[in-house]
Formats: structure tokens, sequence, C-alpha cells
């Protein structure tokens, strides 16, 4: 029973923080805006060490993005293909009202039965959670 309610638990987490991240961190990867170049003077010494201009600080989380949506689809590609599909059409595009694909229009798209296509549903949320909550890159954000 508790490992059914760990899966649960495991599928849980990829529906309602992973997915809800990715968008985030795709967003924030390709932002196309630059902070503000305006320079700034000021009477009193600088710091240094842990200081960061808004330049240096912008292309820092742009690139720590990057690498956040870069390990997503790496842990994905590992997914055998029927589940890997099924997870980019549901999952990773959404229609134009900004919510995801209906179900019927995933199952036909891939030539699956309902059934099928709910058990297949669970074991690729499933699979994706084990090898995201193994990722150091994803856990580290």
């Amino acid at each position: 029973m508790a490992n059914r309610e760990n899966r649960e638990e495991l599928i849980k987490w990829v529906l309602d923080k992973c997915f809800q991240k990715y968008f985030e961190m795709a967003l924030q990867a390709n932002a196309s805006h630059l902070p503000s170049m305006t320079s700034r003077w000021s009477d009193t010494p600088g710091h240094s060490g842990g200081f960061h201009s808004s330049t240096e600080s912008t292309a820092i989380k742009r690139a720590s993005a990057a690498e956040w949506v870069e390990a997503f689809h790496s842990n994905l590609e590992c997914l055998p293909e029927l589940h890997r599909k099924l997870i980019q059409i549901k999952y990773l595009s959404k229609s134009s009202d900004g919510k995801y694909l209906n179900d019927d229009f995933v199952y036909a798209e891939l030539s699956l039965s309902r059934s099928v296509y709910y058990r297949l549903k669970k074991d690729a949320l499933y699979w994706l959670g084990l090898q995201l909550a193994d990722d150091t890159v994803i856990q580290s954000e």
C-alpha cells in the first residue's frame, strides 16, 4: 500500500510542481528583456564578494533556467518513446487558451485506445517523476 501511495505522490509532484516549473523556467531561459543599463553613482565604496550587477544577475538567472530546462529534457529523453510523446503532447504543449490539451485529442493523436492511454499516462508520469527526483539540477532550483 505504501508503494502505491508513493507512486501517486510522485505523480502528483510531477503534475503540480514540475510542469509549472518547466513553463516558468522555459520562459525565464528565453526572456529577451535586458536590465536597465543606467549608471548609478555613489559616494560610498562598492562592495566586493557576492555583489552582481543587474546585468550579471539576469545572465545568471537565464543560464540557470536554461540549465534546468535542459536537465528536464534530458530526463524526458530517457523515457521510452511512447511515454515521451505522450508527455510532450499532453503536458508540454498547451492549447490557445493556455490549458493542457484534452485527453481525447491526445490518445487519438497517439493512436491509442482510451484505457491504454490512461494506463500509459500514469506510467509515463511516474517514470518521469523517478528521473526528475534523482536529478541534482532539477532538485537544486
